[in-house]
């Protein structure tokens, strides 16, 4: 067991099961938010789903992204980016155009069909966070963020530290068969 999660009292409560209701209750949450949100996104006359509609609020978040860019943001394969814009397209809510500087990529344009969803979006999205954050004064606001940037923070440490052992793990793994492949040779020698 790691020793951040050595049990240590605090107000009565093992550190280990206050670190789990927390996740716990973030987790709680998150898929209430997200509930919350979905529901709120039927009641828009159009029919966009979910992964598209992600896709058309990024692409008005960050207006000259290539596919790459987008897949990379959103954390899914370019494949599915361009998947997603072809539906979107289809359906009228962006437009794709010959990038004129470089041809071998398209500019995506969102179209007025497409900024109508988007603001209708806003509007339910600031409904929504209005609602969740009924009742906190700025100080709760500003603990709160403190507290979810802390967090990230530590979960974005643990993954990079995962990426570099998963990478020296590779690295070991191709010195050995490289190894191997020497004394391989050496004996057919």
């Amino acid at each position: 067991m790691k020793k951040c999660c050595k049990l240590r009292e605090r107000h009565g409560i093992p550190m280990k099961e206050q670190y789990m209701a927390a996740s716990e209750l973030f987790r709680r949450t998150d898929g209430m938010l997200r509930r919350c949100i979905e529901k709120k996104l039927r009641t828009l006359e159009e029919e966009i789903y979910r992964s598209q509609h992600r896709l058309l609020m990024m692409l008005d978040k960050n207006p000259n992204c290539s596919q790459n860019e987008l897949a990379a943001i959103l954390e899914i394969s370019p494949a599915a980016v361009a998947v997603s814009l072809g539906k979107l397209e289809k359906s009228g809510y962006i437009a794709r155009e010959i990038n004129t500087d470089d041809h071998r990529s398209n500019q995506v344009a969102i179209t007025k069909k497409g900024d109508h969803v988007i603001q209708k979006s806003i509007r339910l999205f600031e409904e929504v966070e209005c609602m969740m954050f009924e009742g906190f004064d700025e100080e709760e606001m500003k603990r709160f963020c403190a507290s979810l940037q802390k967090a990230c923070g530590n979960l974005e440490r643990m993954q990079q530290m995962d990426s570099m052992k998963t990478t020296s793990q590779a690295e070991e793994q191709g010195t050995v068969k490289q190894a191997a492949d020497r004394r391989g040779e050496n004996e057919e020698s």
